[in-house]
Formats: structure tokens, sequence, C-alpha cells
């Protein structure tokens, strides 16, 4: 689940329907005997981009201005996994790296290292499918309201008609006893500005560089797994202790022999123990690694770590302050982008 998530994030973007198509819709089944549901999201055209990144980026500026309603989640349940698939109309499955990354917000539930809304779940291009063990759950109680946002990355060169977007959310029971342990997903970028779209994407200059930043989080728990979103050219994110120096987790990109990356490592920190313990208020560092072999600066990177935290005491979880000007920043910055909702016609889960 954010395991996964990786929140990404940047104001994510959404391709927009064809003309000749018809208009891109949710569709939201229902499947109680697995526990699951299912919401598919298209028809979309995405155009061709080939590899021209000014090209990418005038698109996206270009795609900034719809957006759709808020979906009330129907019942308390815990969040147990997701599985993304990008379709055709026959339902045959494309490459899952035309998404570029994508996210769902929880509206009602603030993040653990930035006073802005949760991302739930979610991920990148180059992130898998989360399915946690029944020992733990995400709580998502009845009530919470969720958006799905997502921008498409068709670096190829020819265009694609009517291609779907297709999430299934596993979930178990908030009645199930024994209770499983509450863990949340979180995440921190080496070049956070809320609200800002693309502000959090930099610059790497020839030879490569090192970036890094600091946070803290407000309540003390263990950090059970790791991973991480890098462009092309990235090689390792690490999270240290600002005070002591102490590598704490380290991620590495899995990348071909001409840069590109294909996925990130995931660290399962807490199989084998409970995982490094994050103290509330003490300074942590995100420090991102680019190799860069070319002789021009790679331009628009990003560098974001993304995680399950388990924390010590889940009341003490702070709330979500509305009010509070990175929180307004942030989901403007959504809102401003294309947008998908979870569900107009969600029902009440068996």
């Amino acid at each position: 689940m954010y395991i996964l998530l990786l929140p990404l994030l940047a104001a994510p973007l959404a391709a927009r329907p064809f003309d000749s198509l018809p208009p891109a819709r949710t569709r939201v089944a229902y499947e109680p005997a697995g526990r699951a549901v299912t919401i598919t999201v298209g028809p979309f055209r995405l155009p061709a981009m080939g590899h021209d990144h000014d090209m990418m980026m005038m698109m996206m500026d270009e795609w900034a201005e719809d957006r759709s309603d808020l979906v009330t989640w129907p019942a308390d349940t815990w969040l147990q996994g997701f599985q993304l698939r990008v379709v055709d109309g026959a339902g045959r499955e494309l490459s899952r790296r035309l998404l570029h990354h994508w996210a769902v917000i929880d509206v009602d539930r603030r993040e653990l290292v930035y006073p802005v809304a949760h991302r739930v779940m979610g991920g990148g291009a180059e992130s898998g499918d989360v399915r946690l063990p029944p020992t733990v759950g995400v709580p998502l109680p009845a009530g919470h309201r969720l958006q799905a946002f997502f921008m498409w990355h068709n670096d190829s060169d020819q265009d694609l008609e009517a291609v779907y977007l297709r999430l299934t959310i596993t979930w178990l029971p908030g009645n199930l006893q024994p209770r499983p342990a509450p863990v949340l997903p979180f995440w921190a970028d080496v070049d956070f500005h809320p609200g800002e779209g693309g502000a959090n994407r930099y610059d790497v200059p020839p030879g490569g560089s090192t970036r890094v930043a600091e946070f803290t989080v407000p309540v003390s728990g263990h950090l059970l797994v790791l991973s991480g979103h890098l462009h092309d050219y990235g090689a390792s994110i690490r999270v240290e202790d600002a005070q002591t120096g102490e590598i704490l987790a380290r991620v590495t990109a899995r990348r071909d022999a001409d840069g590109t990356v294909r996925g990130v490592s995931r660290e399962l920190l807490g199989l084998w123990g409970p995982g490094p313990h994050l103290e509330a208020n003490r300074r942590y560092l995100i420090v991102v690694v680019y190799d860069n072999p070319t002789r021009t600066p790679l331009t628009g990177v990003m560098g974001v770590i993304g995680g399950l935290f388990q924390p010590d005491d889940v009341r003490a979880w702070p709330a979500v302050d509305p009010t509070n000007p990175d929180y307004q920043r942030d989901l403007a910055g959504f809102l401003r982008a294309s947008t998908v909702a979870m569900a107009n016609r969600t029902r009440m889960l068996p």
C-alpha cells in the first residue's frame, strides 16, 4: 500500500479522453467473497510523446484543469493491498510504464512527515502491487473521503487509444478478531513544495550528485518497509539519523545498462525484527544519489521514499488540520491537476 505508496508527488495528472471516445468514467465492482473492490477508469487516449521530456512537461501543463468529486469510504475496514493494471478496451494488459505515477489520497487523515492529506496508496511506473500479511492492516474508517490521481507517460512513438486504469483494493472487516496491528503508509520527498506541481523536480549535473533533505515525524514508531521512486540514472535513496549519521535504511535502483530505472528495491525492515525506530521530533535525513554519465544535465528528476510505519500508539497520530497552509496548498495543487474519483456510486461494503 504505500509500501509502495510512492507517492510521488508533485500533483499528478491524467490524460484527457479522446474527443471521439466516450467520456472517461469510473466503474466500481464489489467482490464480497474476495473482500475486494475493483475500480476501472477510462477510456483515455495517450498521445505519443516519444522521449521528448519538454513535450511531456508541456502536455502536463495543458491537462491540469480536470478534477472530480470526493468519495466517502463506506465502512470500517483494514486495507490489505492493491493490484494495479493498465489495460486496453479488450482487457489486454499494457505496459505498466505508461503510468508515470498515481496516488489515492485520504483528505481526512494527515501524512506522517508533512501536515498534508494522507497518500493512502499509490506508486510509480517501477513500483509493484502490494499484499500485506493479515497480521497488519491500514485502518480506513467509514466516512473518510478519498480521491484518486494519476499521470500517464506514453514515451513511445505511437498514440494509444481507449486505455483503462484498473485498480483492485483488498480489505478485511473492521471488526476482525484478533485485530491486525495498525500500520500506515508514509512518504518523504527530497525536494517537497506543497501545491507547486512540478516544483519537486530538480536537475542533476553531468557526473551525478547527492541531494539531502531533513525531516521529522510527529509520532514515534517503527519503519517496517521502505522503497522509493527514482528517475533514469537514479542510484539509491537512504534514510539517516541526522544527529549520529547512522544509516537506518537504504534502497537501490534496478537499472538497465543504458541507465533506465526498471525498479527500486523494497526493504522489508520489519521482517526479522521490529525495524528501525524513529523518534518523534528527532531529525532525520533523506539522501538521494544520481549517477549521470552523460555530458548534459538530467532535468526534472525526483527522489522520494515511501513505506509502512507502525506507530507506537496510533491514537497519537496527529489529527488533520484543514486550515494548515501547507494542507490547503497541497490539496489545491491536487485539485488543479487532472483527477479521477474513486467512485461516485459507492455502496456499503458487505
